[in-house]
């Protein structure tokens, strides 16, 4: 045994069941933490440590992932993300929907992005100055984030009523480009809203396709139409 591990965990979680992400039954099993990582799960009755914890008739377990929400400006306003924590929630993705609170500098955006505007909120030109500020002060939770192409519409064309020209689609791409290089883990997209209703689908493919497939993004999208179309 290391030094390390004969030293007294920091935190010791006694006698709850154990569920640990591997699809396996829960059982019951101690944990110990020693500063922010679990250092040892198994039999710990005997050891030492600076708190104990009897967790008896309780579940240890993963923080949850939610992985739809509209919290990417509730990240930087709201950095103890009570609502979440108090759910078991550890990490939230942004970003759904086609709405993204980047890269789109606007005073006024458009229904449904204002979802996300609390008083000029909308001013982060680059998809990384948005990541930025997300490190600067980090949130209670982690964040996995996605650009939404509904913001990228909004921050290219003086008037989303229309399809995009080639020359839009082009800088749309090169937006997407730019936050999936920055470390969003994405593109969504929302045609069923009015920002992107008039949105074909080959501008959705052209916009999305070259920076999701070159940085193994994901594609999220909102349905069209949620009824007989």
């Amino acid at each position: 045994m290391s030094q390390s591990d004969s030293q007294p965990f920091d935190l010791l979680l006694v006698g709850g069941t154990l569920i640990d992400g591997s699809n396996t039954p829960g059982r019951r099993a101690d944990l110990g933490v020693r500063g922010d990582r679990i250092a040892a799960i198994g039999d710990l009755s005997d050891a030492a440590a600076h708190t104990r914890v009897d967790v008896s008739g309780l579940v240890v377990a993963p923080g949850f992932i939610d992985s739809h929400t509209h919290d990417d400006n509730y990240l930087l306003r709201r950095r103890d993300m009570t609502p979440k924590i108090s759910q078991g929630v550890t990490t939230v993705v942004t970003g759904n929907c086609g709405i993204s609170l980047a890269p789109l500098a606007h005073a006024n955006p458009p229904a449904p992005l204002d979802l996300l505007d609390e008083g000029g909120s909308y001013h982060f030109a680059r998809f990384a100055d948005y990541l930025d500020a997300l490190r600067a002060t980090p949130a209670a939770v982690n964040a996995a984030c996605m650009v939404g192409h509904s913001t990228l519409r909004a921050a290219v064309m003086p008037d989303l009523q229309r399809e995009a020209t080639d020359a839009e689609i082009d800088a749309m791409r090169a937006l997407a480009e730019e936050a999936m290089a920055s470390g969003a883990i994405g593109i969504s997209t929302g045609a069923f809203y009015p920002p992107a209703a008039r949105a074909t689908t080959e501008e959705i493919i052209e916009v999305c396709r070259p920076p999701l497939s070159t940085h193994g993004g994901i594609y999220a999208t909102h349905m069209r139409d949620e009824g007989e179309h």
